[in-house]
């Protein structure tokens, strides 16, 4: 059976936290207090910043920004196959929340992805997301 998302993600940021600190403050700082919840194809889980950067099963209801995705999308993304805007315009990546807060989130994401490709971990966890791709 596929790792969930929310565990791969959970090992990524603790990857991240040792091998790119600054990068993961980054993150951390631009996270900020807000609380983020993501559902991949029906997983849903949430990320919330403050001393460390956490990832907590199930929803809590009182995000500020709301991402749901799926699995293939997210690699279409990181594939290049797709750009955010358009996976965002055809469906394949839905979000709600203040305009405020999707900024937060997006600007998250941006100091995720550039902290994961300076991470010697995060190659092997691609291969595990990938492995759960239907």
């Amino acid at each position: 059976m596929a790792e969930q998302v929310s565990s791969l993600l959970r090992r990524s940021v603790e990857h991240l936290a040792d091998e790119v600190p600054d990068s993961y403050r980054l993150m951390l700082e631009t996270l900020g207090p807000l609380l983020v919840e993501v559902d991949v194809d029906g997983e849903r889980f949430a990320l919330r910043g403050g001393q460390r950067l956490e990832v907590s099963e199930g929803a809590t209801g009182m995000a500020g920004a709301q991402i749901t995705t799926s699995r293939a999308a997210i690699l279409d993304l990181l594939d290049a196959k797709v750009g955010l805007d358009e996976a965002v315009q055809v469906g394949a990546v839905g979000v709600r929340g203040s305009l405020d807060d999707i900024l937060r989130a997006h600007d998250t994401l941006l100091a995720y992805v550039h902290a994961a490709i300076r991470a010697p971990s995060q190659p092997v966890l691609l291969s595990a997301l990938r492995a759960g791709a239907p």
